[in-house]
């Protein structure tokens, strides 16, 4: 076993998600870029979806682009272009 975090794209796809739900929570309005620009957005977007729904928010699906929703409060996600899964 190694000291470093695992590289398989799914791992990566969950770490960032995990990381960018903390920052998506506290923030108040405005647009969001995501960390994550791998090859499996499918799997950033699910596990993002249930950790943003477990802080009290939802992740919605607009015209072509993600909004975090908590309360009132409305972030518009953006992606480097590239990495689509």
């Amino acid at each position: 076993m190694k000291d470093t975090p695992s590289q398989e794209p799914r791992d990566e796809a969950l770490r960032a998600a995990l990381h960018d739900a903390g920052l998506l929570a506290g923030l108040v309005q405005g647009v969001f870029h995501a960390s994550y620009s791998g090859s499996r957005r499918d799997v950033y977007l699910a596990t993002l979806g249930s950790y943003l729904t477990d802080l009290g928010g939802s992740l919605e699906s607009k015209a072509g682009g993600y909004l975090a929703t908590f309360e009132d409060r409305r972030i518009a996600i953006r992606f480097e272009t590239g990495g689509h899964g």
